[in-house]
C-alpha cells in the first residue's frame, strides 16, 4: 500500500513512520519544510511540501499524491508550542480542521484512498470534573480543546462516501525520546518539581510505542471504524504519577507547584496539566489489541529505565536523544564513524574540536582512550573519553573519564533499516555541582546539544546522500 503521513516529524508520526517501513508500505510523507524533514525522517521515505491551511498545494506534491491507498493524517499545531493567545488558538485550529479539509480537497482530487486515520485527542470530553470516567460512547465535553477536536473531527465530513473513517482520540503520550515526558522529568530531577496544584487532577496517557503500534494496525484491520480512545486501562492522579516518578528515578520531590502560580506563567494554557482529563478505552480491547505497557506501572517503568545512572545504580540521569535515516548500508556507514579522525569533520567549528590522542593509533577498540581539546563558551577545556563498548558495526559507547560534566556517557547504535541504516544517539549526562548546576546549566546544556546534534545531521546528510 501507498501511504500519505502527515504530520510524520512530530514525536507520533516518527514512529508510526519507522513502522510503516519496516513493514514495507511506500511512504509519502508531507511537510510545511522538505528540506528539514528530509534531515529529521528517520525511515524511507518521498517528502512533499505544503505550507499549510490557505496556501496552494505544488503540482509536484499532488503527483505524489497519486494511487495514495490510505492516509494517516496527524498534523497540528502542538498545543504546548506557545502562549494560548487569541492568535495561537487560532493557529491551533486551523493546523487542524481547516488543514484537514484542505487536505481532503488536495489529495481526492489525484487518488481516491478508502482509509482514513484521523488524529484527535481525549480533550474531546472536555475536564472530568466529578470522576466520571469518559469511553468512546461519552459525548463531547466543553471547553476550547473540546471545541477544538469537534472541528477537526467534524472536517471528516468532507471525505466521500465509501472512505473508511478512524479517529484516534490520543491522551498523553509519553515517552524518553521527547513530548510531554521531559518536561515533567526535568523539574523533578532538578529537585523543584513536585505535585502541581491540587495533585487530585487526572491524566489519561500513554506509551509512545503503543500509540505508534495501534495506528499502524488500525490501518491493517479494515473491521476497525469510528473513535479510539489511545490511553492505557486506567487515568492516574497527577500526585500519584509524581510520587511514583520519584521512586523509579530515586530522587525526593521537589516542593508542590501552585496552581494559582502555573496560570499566571502559563495563562489558559495551564489547563492542559491543571483539567482533569479521565478517559479510558473500551473499543481498543475489543479489536484484539495489546498494549505493550498496559498499566501506568509499566509505562513509567519502562520510560524511567532509560534515565538509570550507566555505571551507579540508584541514580538517575539526564538524557538527550537523536535519530537519522541514512540511505546507506550499515557497512558503508560505520567505518566512518569508527574512525576518530572524523570526529572533527562532524563537530561545529564553535566548539574549536581537536583531537590531541588516540591511545590505539588509528583502531578503535574497547579501552581505547582519546584526548581531545574544545572551547565550550570560550573557556578551554581538556576532555578525556574512553571507548567503554566496542560492537561493530552496531553500537560502541564513550565514556567521559575526564571533562566538565559528572557523567557524559554518549551510545550510538547503528541499525539496518529498509533502504538504509537508522542512526541513534543517546547521551546521558549529569551535571557538576549537583542540583545547583542543574538549575543552573541544564537549559545551556541541552541548547547546545540540540545544535551539535543539528549540525551533525547536517553533514552526515551531505557525506551519506541523504
Amino acid at each position: 500500500m501507498k501511504i500519505l503521513l502527515t504530520g510524520a516529524t512530530g514525536l507520533i508520526g516518527k514512529e508510526v513512520g519507522k513502522l510503516l517501513s519496516q513493514e514495507g508500505f511506500e511512504i509519502v510523507a508531507l511537510s510545511r519544510d522538505a528540506g528539514l524533514a528530509g534531515k529529521e525522517l528517520p525511515f524511507r521515505c518521498k517528502v512533499v511540501e505544503w505550507k499549510g491551511p490557505g496556501n496552494a498545494f505544488p503540482e509536484t506534491t499532488l503527483a505524489a499524491f497519486e494511487s495514495v491507498d490510505a492516509v494517516i493524517n496527524l498534523m497540528g499545531e502542538n498545543l504546548s508550542g506557545g502562549r494560548w493567545t487569541e492568535e495561537f488558538k487560532k493557529r491551533i485550529l486551523t493546523s487542524r480542521s481547516d488543514a484537514t479539509r484542505e487536505l481532503i480537497q488536495a489529495v481526492y482530487s489525484r487518488a481516491n484512498p478508502k482509509h482514513w486515520l484521523q488524529a484527535s485527542a481525549v480533550g474531546w470530553y472536555g475536564e472530568s470534573r466529578d470522576g466520571t470516567v469518559f469511553d468512546e460512547n461519552s459525548g463531547k465535553g466543553s471547553g476550547f480543546l473540546a471545541d477544538v477536536c469537534e472541528q477537526w473531527e467534524g472536517a471528516l465530513s468532507a471525505l466521500p462516501d465509501g472512505v473508511r473513517r478512524v479517529i484516534l482520540r490520543t491522551g498523553v503520550v509519553m515517552s524518553h525520546k521527547g513530548g510531554a515526558f521531559p518536561k515533567m522529568l526535568d523539574p523533578i530531577l532538578n529537585g523543584i518539581g513536585g505535585v502541581i496544584g491540587s495533585g487530585h487532577q487526572l491524566m489519561s496517557i500513554i506509551h509512545l510505542e503503543d500509540a505508534a503500534r495501534f495506528v499502524v494496525y488500525a490501518l491493517k484491520t479494515a473491521t476497525l471504524e469510528g473513535p479510539y480512545n489511545l490511553v492505557v486501562e486506567q487515568p492516574v492522579m497527577q500526585k500519584l504519577l509524581t510520587q511514583r516518578l520519584c521512586v523509579l528515578l530515586h530522587v525526593q520531590p521537589g516542593p508542590p507547584v501552585p496552581a494559582l502560580a502555573l496560570k499566571v506563567a502559563l495563562g489558559e494554557m495551564s489547563e492542559l496539566v491543571l483539567q482533569s482529563q479521565s478517559v479510558a478505552s473500551v473499543r481498543i480491547s475489543e479489536t484484539g489489541f495489546r498494549f505493550r505497557y498496559g498499566t501506568v506501572h509499566e509505562l513509567l517503568q519502562e520510560i524511567c529505565s532509560w534515565h538509570q545512572h550507566p555505571l551507579e545504580p540508584h541514580r538517575a540521569t539526564f538524557i538527550q536523544y537523536a535519530e537519522q535515516f541514512v540511505p546507506r548500508e550499515l557497512g558503508q556507514v560505520f567505518p566512518f564513524f569508527s574512525d576518530a579522525r572524523n570526529l572533527e569533520s562532524i563537530t561545529p567549528e564553535w566548539l574549536n574540536f581537536k583531537i590531541k590522542s588516540v591511545s590505539t593509533g588509528d583502531k578503535i577498540e574497547k579501552g581505547t582512550k582519546i584526548r581531545y581539546r574544545l572551547k565550550l563558551h570560550g573557556v578551554p577545556i581538556a576532555w578525556l573519553t574512553d571507548i567503554a563498548e566496542w560492537e561493530p558495526p552496531t553500537l560502541f559507547v564513550d565514556n567521559q573519564l575526564k571533562g566538565p560534566y559528572s557523567l557524559w556517557y554518549h551510545e550510538h547504535s547503528f541499525e539496518t533499516v529498509p533502504g538504509g541504516t537508522l542512526l541513534k544517539d543517546w547521551v546521558r549526562y549529569r551535571l557538576p555541582m549537583g542540583k545547583l548546576g542543574a538549575l543552573m546549566g541544564l537549559g545551556k546544556v541541552r541548547s547546545d546539544v540540540s545544535k551539535i546534534f543539528a549540525y551533525r545531521k547536517e553533514i552526515i546528510a551531505q557525506r551519506f546522500g541523504n
